[in-house]
């Protein structure tokens, strides 16, 4: 059989269709190869495989990536290839452009420069990629520079999320540190006022009611109306006691300080009692935990007892307390109306305010609270916190 003629023209237009198709597989390959490594590496290893992987696409020998701010110079978020020719990369970066640009420096120590804008979402150029040759090279065609284009937008959003998220965390942060600076004032006036209390109003009371009970002791015998009068004194007097002493308790228990977490809550659970609920302790641990876990426990727990005086309707409390080497748990939970409750709780504004005092002392100490409510059914609190390195004493 003989072979068909030879035909120089088909053989030049498969070559050409061939080396078309191998170019379109290296620009996909440098895009689906980037848009990997932005969701699987660490971010600084991300920059400079992107870096790297351009320099090889476009035969390149130096890159860098560069971004900027109104307020800030120049920042080299990676680089490739030495570095007195990145010093002069660098100076080409600006200004920037909107779109890819090819430079030409005959005789320069980088001939040939691909400036690539970095945009953000809505077209502010933030940064640039930076591409240079040592020797010369022919320009590229139109669709590499598309193709290093959507590269340049793939990594620019993915830079100015990590930056959004960045920003995003360090409002967190300070966000985080001023509830705690907050609550940290709160206690501390708290104790400053119950002392006060203590100290002033409260001993004054106490002397009142004592005088009062002498004076009685030692009257004459007096009329059943001013008899009653004086002996409704004597209750007033010693109610103000009492109502100071439940004050300074409910600003700082020295009970807390005295004998720990549970004895304080189940004092606090007295109000509750005395309110005709049955109270009954599921678990209970009288270890000594650190004083800033006390007191947020604590002030969870009394906030829950709160809750159900005020809106619970409840005849059944169930308390818990455990604690182990690695964390502390607080259970308050009631068999009152419930109520629906969307999640998270800071989603529900200022009608939940108090829940979200509650999860926000535990996330401070990097803990964790829920709370499950049902219309009909009740409520229950749970907050778990780590304990420090110092764990507990017995």
């Amino acid at each position: 059989m003989q072979s068909p003629p030879h035909d120089p023209g088909s053989a030049l237009a498969i070559r050409t269709q061939y080396r078309q198709s191998q170019n379109r597989a290296a620009r996909l390959g440098l895009l689906l190869g980037t848009g990997d490594e932005l969701t699987r590496l660490p971010l600084a290893q991300m920059r400079q495989s992107v870096v790297q992987r351009a320099c090889a696409f476009m035969a390149m020998d130096h890159g860098l990536l560069l971004e900027w701010t109104p307020d800030t110079p120049l920042r080299t978020l990676a680089s490739h290839g030495s570095s007195e020719r990145l010093d002069l990369l660098a100076g080409l970066a600006q200004p920037p452009s909107l779109a890819a640009q090819w430079l030409e420096y005959p005789g320069s120590a980088l001939p040939q420069v691909l400036r690539v804008p970095l945009r953000t979402s809505d077209g502010v150029v933030f940064g640039a990629l930076m591409l240079g040759n040592s020797v010369a090279l022919a320009p590229p065609d139109n669709e590499d520079l598309e193709s290093l284009q959507l590269l340049a937008t793939l990594l620019a959003t993915h830079l100015e999320n990590s930056r959004l998220l960045e920003a995003l965390q360090a409002r967190e942060r300070t966000m985080s540190e001023l509830v705690h600076r907050l609550f940290s004032a709160q206690e501390d006036e708290r104790k400053r006022v119950a002392y006060d209390l203590h100290d002033g109003l409260a001993q004054n009371l106490a002397g009142l009611h004592q005088r009062l009970q002498g004076f009685a002791g030692r009257c004459p015998a007096l009329p059943v109306e001013m008899a009653d009068q004086l002996s409704a004194i004597l209750d007033l007097a010693q109610g103000c006691v009492g109502e100071g002493r439940r004050l300074i308790g409910g600003l700082r228990p020295h009970v807390l300080d005295d004998f720990g977490l549970y004895k304080a809550v189940d004092k606090e659970a007295d109000r509750l009692r005395e309110a005709g609920l049955a109270v009954d302790w599921s678990e209970h641990s009288a270890a000594r935990l650190p004083g800033n876990v006390e007191i947020a426990l604590f002030r969870i727990a009394q906030e829950g007892i709160n809750n159900i005086l005020k809106h619970a309707r409840a005849r059944h409390i169930h308390l818990g307390l455990s604690v182990d080497d690695e964390q502390a748990s607080l259970r308050v939970e009631d068999n009152g109306r419930g109520f629906i409750l969307e999640t998270p709780i800071e989603r529900n504004g200022t009608y939940h305010l108090g829940l979200a005092a509650m999860q926000e002392r535990a996330s401070l100490l990097g803990g964790h609270f829920s709370c499950v409510s049902e219309p009909g059914i009740g409520t229950r609190l749970l907050a778990r916190v780590p304990l420090s390195t110092h764990g507990v004493h017995p």
